[in-house]
């Protein structure tokens, strides 16, 4: 074979394997094209990034799902949709796992379109060419928010269950044993004509029980408010005759303290609310003052229309609050509680009540003290 037939079939060779590779790339192409396809449809948030670290592909799910554009999101654009409280982990553990080319698995919150902020759940993983270069990462990303949420919800439940069993056992099992202690005592003085001493047992023994059905009350309150059991029930009833009937039932326990107590009432108003609610926010209010309050103090019950609002306060010349608390005062889950001025003791919720009393009916609380001088509990209910 002449060396002109040999280079033509060489030539013919190298067509044919060109055609070849031409045909596998116009495979891997369309390939590529159809996992791109796949990706556009998936349900899942798909993301995926170069071997710089910078995302350079989201799918239409995505997209969608935040609101953004391909051009927002592109390159570390992404990364404005992610919760400033989030945002390191984040980053950190993308970061390490890329230089790791390891798998990960984490979860973080991702603005919406709506610009609210929902639980997402990433997993990551390197991904390779057909000849295993690496490429960088590609990543699946599924809301988990209702199931986040859930979790968070079951777990807070868990500890209110648990505290509750520790305010059970502890603050009332106080007043119990003081109730038994008492009534032994008064069983041992029956037989003597000891009446003032007698008098004073059943004093006490009022005043604790007063005390624990008060305690009672709260505990079943809080409980129903957690499982979502307290629903309004409004009427329309004059709020000035409603706040006295509250005030008289504290008379006989404030003259112990040698307390006085006063109304003062702007103009006469109604309010349309439910009355039950009502008088627990002003009873709790109350309680509080005449707790902080040292004997000889006073408590000033006031109630005016600021607009359309009915505004309340109770305000006392107590011991007042340190500014470092004041923001416990109306959290649950601190259970933030201090013995009064004569060692009275609480469930440290009754605040806490009286804000998501007042919540519920499109109301606002807020407090004003200062140590030593006092303070002012004043709530806003709309008329």
């Amino acid at each position: 074979m002449d060396n002109n037939a040999q280079l033509l079939e060489k030539i013919t060779s190298l067509e044919a394997e060109n055609a070849s590779l031409r045909l596998k790339q116009i495979e891997i192409s369309q390939a590529k094209e159809l996992y791109l396809k796949i990706f556009e449809e998936f349900p899942a948030l798909i993301w995926r990034s170069g071997l710089d670290k910078k995302c350079n592909y989201f799918n239409r799910t995505w997209l969608e799902f935040t609101g953004r554009t391909m051009e927002q999101e592109d390159g570390n654009g992404w990364s404005e949709g992610v919760h400033p409280d989030d945002f390191d982990f984040c980053l950190d553990t993308y970061v390490n796992a890329f230089d790791k080319r390891e798998v990960f698995l984490m979860e973080y919150r991702l603005k919406n379109k709506e610009g609210e902020y929902c639980w997402i759940r990433d997993f990551g993983r390197p991904f390779y060419d057909i000849d295993n270069t690496f490429l960088g990462y590609i990543g699946s990303c599924y809301d988990i928010t209702e199931s986040k949420y859930n979790y968070i919800k079951l777990e807070e439940l868990n500890a209110t269950k648990n505290k509750f069993l520790s305010i059970m056992a502890h603050d009332l099992r106080s007043p119990f044993t003081t109730l038994i202690g008492y009534t032994s005592l008064l069983q041992e003085n029956l037989n003597y004509n000891i009446t003032d001493e007698i008098e004073n047992i059943l004093k006490n023994i009022h005043l604790v029980s007063v005390h624990s059905l008060a305690i009672l009350d709260d505990l079943l309150l809080w409980g129903k408010m957690l499982s979502d059991g307290v629903e309004l029930q409004k009427q329309t009833f004059p709020c000035s005759i409603v706040c006295q009937e509250v005030l008289m039932e504290f008379e006989e326990q404030a003259s112990l303290k040698n307390i006085h107590l006063a109304f003062v009432e702007d103009v006469p108003v109604e309010l349309n609310a439910d009355i039950y609610m009502f008088k627990t926010i002003v009873r709790n209010l109350l309680r509080n003052a005449l707790k902080f309050t040292k004997r000889d103090g006073r408590i000033k019950l006031i109630v005016k229309k600021v607009g359309s609002f009915i505004e309340i306060t109770v305000e006392d010349n107590g011991v007042g609050i340190d500014p470092k608390t004041l923001d416990q005062l109306w959290n649950f889950n601190t259970h933030y509680t201090t013995r009064g001025t004569e060692q009275e003791v609480g469930t440290g919720f009754g605040l806490s009540i009286c804000k998501q009393l007042v919540e519920k009916h499109k109301g606002t609380i807020w407090v004003k003290s200062e140590k030593d001088k006092g303070s002012a509990f004043t709530f806003q209910l709309p008329v």
